[in-house]
């Protein structure tokens, strides 16, 4: 005999987390396939309506990116995607210099085989998305990928969680750079090659000033990208 709805045993329990996990990284993606821009207000009801879910899992998913990085909370006006100020961005290129500086100086003496393998699949796999012109996010991902790998290869949990912290903005401004501020295309591929190359070579004086002016070069042309974004904004207003 078929239950009827009153019978408390045909209701199932609702996977809150899992809508607000899933809410949140359908606006991740959107924030760094640059959908929403930097700056730019992340209205909750919009939101809402467009993935057809309540503005509760939004305002909750918004929340969580706002701890990851990548949006900014203005009290009595809501979310912003975060727009990185100078100072923001030396401030995370001269923390990554610091912490994957420290990272390449453990790894170098803890490279296996394996690592090494791992490190070069991670170049391999970098230069094919930009061979094949695959989105930008893609290559951001890949990019960082590269790295995300010395930092482990350290074996120091403190020191890759503090890496950690950087990850999305670092992500969003390598993405942000790519499509518009890559003079070569194939450099992140040739900058990660020569940096694996000196690492297993243990060429510590060599990597470290490799890592050093590839942040550099990757802030000046993270605050080009920034600066003719903000002009051409100001102009449209």
């Amino acid at each position: 005999m078929a239950k009827s709805m009153d019978d408390p045993s045909q209701l199932y329990p609702v996977d809150v987390a899992n809508l607000r996990s899933h809410v949140a990284q359908q606006i991740r993606d959107a924030i760094l396939n640059g959908a929403f821009l930097p700056g730019e207000r992340l209205v909750e009801l919009t939101i809402a309506k467009t993935l057809e879910v309540s503005r509760a899992p939004v305002r909750e998913a918004l929340a969580a990116l706002e701890r990851e990085g990548l949006v900014a909370s203005i009290p009595r006006r809501g979310y912003f995607v975060i727009a990185f100020t100078d100072r923001d961005m030396e401030e995370i290129y001269s923390l990554r210099s610091i912490l994957e500086i420290g990272a390449v100086r453990r790894a170098v003496e803890r490279l296996t085989p394996q690592i090494i393998s791992e490190l070069q699949a991670s170049v391999d796999a970098l230069g094919e998305a930009i061979d094949q012109k695959r989105d930008y996010p893609t290559q951001a991902s890949l990019d960082l990928a590269f790295h995300e790998l010395i930092c482990r290869a350290a074996d120091q949990c403190r020191l890759y969680s503090a890496w950690d912290t950087t990850r999305m903005q670092t992500w969003l401004l390598i993405g942000l750079t790519s499509r518009t501020h890559v003079d070569r295309p194939s450099q992140p591929k040739v900058n990660h090659h020569r940096i694996l190359k000196a690492m297993i070579a243990k060429d510590l004086p060599k990597v470290e000033k490799m890592l050093l002016e590839h942040f550099q070069d990757a802030q000046q042309r993270a605050r080009r990208a920034l600066h003719e974004f903000r002009h051409s904004q100001a102009n449209q207003d």
